[in-house]
């Protein structure tokens, strides 16, 4: 299928600045929720548990 001259300038058009700062602000919407989402759900207790034992052991090391 070939290409005329309209569909070649549709594709080289770029966005407009105000069409790139909207697409940035959704972008860092949706990584603010996720961000949230990744908070809401609070560290692991075996990770805790992990941290826990990991300090212990290196105020036991320094003594």
């Amino acid at each position: 299928m070939a290409e005329g001259p309209a569909d070649k300038s549709a594709k080289s058009k770029k966005p407009s600045e105000a069409q790139r700062q909207n697409a940035n602000a959704m972008i860092a919407s949706k990584l603010r929720g996720y961000y949230d989402g990744i908070i809401d759900e609070g560290t692991p207790s075996h990770l805790l548990d992990l941290l826990e034992r990991l300090h212990d052991a290196e105020s036991k090391a320094k003594k």
